[in-house]
């Protein structure tokens, strides 16, 4: 074999496997800075949820899988906002489309669903 025909087997092979590169398998968005944002400035909530609608939002419109986790997270940021319903909309795709969080998720529905218990408090 001479030096040109080793160099155009070297070229031939470096432009397959370049096209063998790994793909991301989810598309995250901007979660990891918009949870790093959330945990220094807890106010911050709206964001974080506006962040995880986009990453669930993207993937199904692009017919994608969420990654996993976030209907989970986005479904407990909405129980932390009040909005119940929603909520256990959310940890009920997460069960669905992550089958091994289901036993999770439905613990979460539970307790997303059950009536809020106050205690009385009295004067001295």
């Amino acid at each position: 074999m001479n030096l040109l025909s080793i160099m155009a087997t070297a070229a031939v092979a470096t432009a397959v496997l370049s096209g063998c590169a790994a793909k991301p398998k989810y598309d995250w968005g901007k979660y990891d800075s918009s949870l790093y944002v959330y945990y220094k400035a807890p106010a911050k909530a709206a964001e974080f949820s506006d962040a995880l609608d986009a990453v669930i939002r993207g993937a199904e419109s692009e017919h994608k899988a969420v990654p996993p986790g976030i209907y989970a997270e986005y479904g407990y940021v909405l129980m932390q906002q009040g909005r119940v319903q929603e909520a256990s909309k959310y940890f009920s795709e997460e069960a669905a489309h992550w089958p091994e969080s289901k036993v999770f998720m439905d613990r979460m529905i539970q307790l997303n669903s059950a009536p809020v218990k106050t205690t009385a408090t009295t004067s001295p």
